[in-house]
This record gives C-alpha cells, sequence and structure tokens, in this order.
C-alpha cells in the first residue's frame, strides 16, 4: 500500500504546474489566500457563506480548503494544488477501506486503489481547486461509513453536513444515495437507525434548498445551473411547434394536450443523462474542453473497457448487480442539465466505476492482467510525458500565456492608469488578482450575494468592456493599452502610436496588443 501511495502522489505532483488554471480556479485561489490572510473574500466581505463565479453561486467548502493551503504555503501554486492532491490521496486511500467491504480478495483491495490512483480524471482534478473531488471523497466516506457494522452517527452528520456544504449537486443526490446505501444495498437490520439517517439526510436537503431559495438570486441560480432541462429554448419550441401542427391537422384539443406536453421534457432528460454515463464518455473523451480531464483520455484508460464489461457480466452473474445502480443514482442530476454533459457529476461515480474494473480484472489470468496494467501505464505516460497539444488545446480556458500579460500590466499601473480588455481571456481581473501582487481590500466591492460579478476595478487597472467607447486622451491623461483583437479593431483611429508589444497564446496567435499611449475610453 506504500508503494501504491507513493505512485499516487508521484502521478499527482509530476509536471506540478499543469494543469494551468481556469479563471474560476485561480478566483477560488486568489479567494483562499485572502481569507487566511485578512478574513475576507475577493469582494471585500468577512467570512462569507456564498461565493461568486463566473457561471453560479459558489458554496463554502472549497473556498475554506483553499484558505487552508494559501494559510500554510502562502500565495503559491503549492498553496492552492496541495490541500487538493491530499485530497485525491485520501480518495486513494478510501477507495481501498471500502474494497475491504465489498470483498475479501486482497488482490482486489489494491487493484481497486490502484485503479483510482491512475485514473486520469481523478488524477486531474486532484491538481486544481473544484468542488468536484472533494464531493466524490465526501460520498465515498459517506458510503463507507454508512457500511459499517457499527455506525458512527456523528461521523455521518459531519459527513452530511459537508456535502450541503460542498455543491448544490449533493442537494440532488443525497437522500437517496442514503435510502439505498442502508435499505437496498445493505439492508440495516435496525430499521430505527436506517430511518433516522434517512431522516437527517432528507431534513438538511430540505433546509439547504429552502435557505438557498431565500437568496436574491437563488431561483434564477437552480433555473440555469441545475434545472435547465425545464428552461432549453429549443426543446419549448420543439413542443410548440407539434402542437401547432396538430391544431392546423384539426386534431381534438383534448388528444394535443395529451400526446404533446411538459412530459416530453422527461424522456429527453433520460436519452440526455444516459449519453452523460455512456462508455465512451468514461474510456474514449471525459472531458472535451479538458476542463475536468485531459483530452483525448477517459476517466480511465481506453484498455480498462475490457476488464469493465467483464466486471459487469461477473457482478451480474453473481447477484452482486446492487453496486451497479450506485453510478445511476449519483448522475441522476445530469438528466435536469441540458444540453451540455455534466462530468462533475460523472466523477463521482469513478470510484464504484474503479470496483467493477477491478471485479473484471479478477477474473483474467495473471498474464493477460498485468498486460493490461502495462498498457493502462504507457497510456498514461505517453499523455503526461507530451503535454503540448494539451495545452494548445485549452489555450482559451487554462492561458498559460497570460501571465507575462499580467506581470506587465501590473508593473505599469505602478505610476500610469493601465485599460486591459475583458475578452481575451475569461474575466482576466481574477487572473490578475492571483499572479499579481493586488490589494484587493483597496477596491472593494461588498455585494451582499454576488452572482456572476465581473471586477471591472483594481485600481489603476481598469477593464474595457465591449459597451466602452474609446476616444482621444484629453490634456493630462495617460493610458497604457492592453487590447484584444476586438477593441484594437474599435479603438485604431483613436490611437496615434503603433503597436510596442504583441502577445501571443500558446498556439503562436496574437492575442494581446500592448500600446504605450493614444487612447482613452470614456
Amino acid at each position: 500500500m506504500i508503494i501504491l501511495i507513493f505512485l499516487a502522489v508521484l502521478l499527482r505532483i509530476f509536471n506540478f504546474s499543469f494543469p494551468a488554471f481556469t479563471t474560476d480556479e485561480v478566483r477560488i485561489a486568489f479567494r483562499g489566500y485572502e481569507i487566511s490572510r485578512n478574513g475576507v473574500d475577493e469582494l471585500g466581505r468577512k467570512f462569507p457563506y456564498l461565493f461568486n463565479s463566473l457561471d453560479d453561486y459558489q458554496l463554502p467548502l472549497v473556498s475554506y480548503i483553499s484558505a487552508l493551503g494559501a494559510g500554510i504555503f502562502g500565495k503559491s501554486e503549492l498553496g492552492v494544488r496541495m490541500p487538493f492532491i491530499i485530497m485525491g490521496l485520501i480518495l486513494v486511500l478510501l477507495t481501498y477501506k471500502v474494497a475491504t467491504q465489498l470483498s475479501r480478495e486482497k488482490t482486489f483491495h489494491f487493484l481497486s486503489a490502484f485503479i483510482v490512483a491512475t485514473s486520469p480524471g481523478l488524477i486531474f482534478v486532484s491538481k486544481i481547486p473544484n468542488e468536484s473531488i472533494v464531493l466524490t471523497t465526501l460520498f465515498l466516506l459517506l458510503f463507507y461509513l454508512l457500511n459499517k457494522d457499527r455506525r458512527n452517527l456523528l461521523l455521518i452528520l459531519l459527513t452530511i453536513i459537508l456535502l450541503i456544504f460542498t455543491s448544490k449537486f449533493s442537494w440532488f443526490i443525497l437522500t437517496s444515495f442514503v435510502v439505498y446505501t442502508l435499505f437496498i444495498y445493505k439492508k440495516i437490520l435496525d430499521t430505527k437507525v436506517g430511518l433516522k439517517i434517512s431522516l437527517i439526510s432528507l431534513v438538511f436537503t430540505i433546509l439547504a434548498f429552502a435557505l438557498f431559495l431565500r437568496v436574491p438570486q437563488g431561483v434564477r441560480s437552480l433555473s440555469e445551473n441545475n434545472l435547465s432541462l425545464f428552461s432549453d429554448i429549443s426543446i419549448k419550441n420543439g413542443i410548440d411547434k407539434i402542437r401547432g401542427q396538430g391544431i392546423q391537422s384539426g386534431w381534438p384539443s383534448i388528444l394535443e394536450r395529451i400526446l404533446i406536453n411538459k412530459a416530453h421534457f422527461f424522456p429527453i432528460g433520460i436519452l440526455h443523462w444516459l449519453s452523460n454515463i455512456q462508455l465512451a464518455v468514461l474510456f474514449g473523451q471525459f472531458s472535451k474542453d479538458g476542463n475536468l480531464g485531459f483530452i483525448g483520455m477517459g476517466a480511465f484508460p481506453k484498455v480498462t473497457i475490457i476488464p469493465f464489461l467483464m466486471g459487469l457480466i461477473f457482478l451480474i452473474r453473481d447477484r452482486k448487480s446492487k453496486l451497479l445502480l450506485y453510478p445511476v443514482i449519483i448522475t441522476l442530476p445530469s438528466a435536469l442539465i441540458y444540453p451540455q454533459l455534466s462530468p462533475q457529476i460523472v466523477i463521482l461515480t469513478l470510484p464504484f466505476v474503479a470496483y467493477v474494473i477491478a471485479f473484471g480484472l479478477l477474473q483474467i489470468n495473471k498474464i493477460l492482467r498485468s498486460l493490461i496494467i502495462l498498457f493502462m501505464i504507457i497510456e498514461l505516460l505517453i499523455n503526461f510525458f507530451f503535454l503540448s497539444p494539451q495545452i494548445k488545446l485549452t489555450d482559451e480556458l487554462r492561458p498559460y500565456w497570460i501571465i507575462p500579460i499580467v506581470h506587465d500590466a501590473f508593473k505599469l499601473s505602478n505610476t500610469d492608469q493601465v485599460l486591459v480588455s475583458d475578452d481575451f481571456a475569461q474575466d482576466p481581473a481574477s487572473f490578475i488578482e492571483w499572479y499579481a501582487p493586488i490589494n484587493s481590500q483597496a477596491f472593494p466591492l461588498k455585494i451582499p450575494y454576488p452572482y456572476k460579478v465581473r471586477q471591472t476595478n483594481l485600481g489603476n487597472i481598469k477593464s474595457i468592456g465591449f459597451s466602452d467607447s474609446f476616444k482621444p486622451c484629453d490634456s493630462g491623461e495617460k493610458s497604457k493599452l492592453f487590447l484584444s483583437k476586438r477593441d484594437f479593431d474599435r479603438a485604431k483611429k483613436f490611437i496615434s502610436d503603433n503597436v510596442t508589444r504583441t502577445y501571443l497564446n500558446s498556439k503562436g496567435l496574437a492575442v494581446v496588443y500592448f500600446m504605450e499611449s493614444g487612447g482613452c475610453i470614456n
């Protein structure tokens, strides 16, 4: 087991600075640093319980975990990544412990932990600040606690509370997960204890929803990010179009209402849910945009599809198929998120899929099993050593190239006003806060419940939006300009100076044009 942990550590610290951070990840990183140092978030709010992000509210646990890392290691990549690397290692240990509950075979225990330790998807999310690795670890911990012969109600309660404060996704999963584990998978003998734990999970879930709906943008947040199936305009238009055709054809009104109604959302949701857990996602390409995984790699190496299928057959044949329903239960919320896929939910199923693969490997002779493990390692090494394609494909989402722009802009802001386009990366303000020694307390927003808020004023560094218009600088005005192509094309007629420097992205394309002076904004 020590060798396995060493391997897991090595895989997670290799190419330590990969992957580069997204805007929400650097926001969490900077927020953690500010909380650990000053007790405020990036917007100047003191120890809040609801945070801002590019797409939604963020619940607090991940940000406070990030604060622990920053408190120990400071404002550094080590401080950001280390808490989540540790979380990934805890997941490996938990996988081993749960495996001892599932089988007495020591080989199975080791194989299960090995598969999780070498999963490309789980390695990836163990290196970035995100809620997925935290949720995965907590759900597996809850599974372990619920399956023990002697249940520690205090630890179970604490785990449930931590899940509630990690992500809204847990609210949709928690109660069904607990009920299924206690009454169907485990078949608990003490019904009163099972009902008590189930009721606790239900009460905390209801409280979470009730309190969240009181937040000013709570309903909108749920509608846009967790229940988007019901607000998708393409589905609504399709239903209305078929209804209109029915009316034109002379259908009886009552028949048209019976046949064509909002119930059509559900088969669409089910088909969308199935697309989230298909084999192509698990073993082909897990994260198409590189947000939560290596582009071109599945959650597991491709060769593991063979033992996975054999594990399915084994569990069904030996009447142990109850374990197979956990990925189904966990991923059900993805049916309500349309049309995008939801790898952040599918990640939660990976330890359970790993157990299926491990059961499959046990059915294979040692020579073939060794070959499969060898091919797993080879695929990992190829992708780990040749990261250039990955960096280029995630160029916009994870911009390595933004760091010199941030450093130059901050250096100039010590003496001059600096104007920076807001579209050359997703929310550049977050990158500026993290990669430059910005004092966010000098320009706090202090919005009580920030929903998709973008900071545009960082002292002497100000963002240029699409609605801003350019003008010749008045007497005494002076600005240094870092312009995207959008703003460069708009500002040409007002700018007298030539381009001083061009910044290239990872593909070698010009993304930012720096000009010493010559233009200002209204």
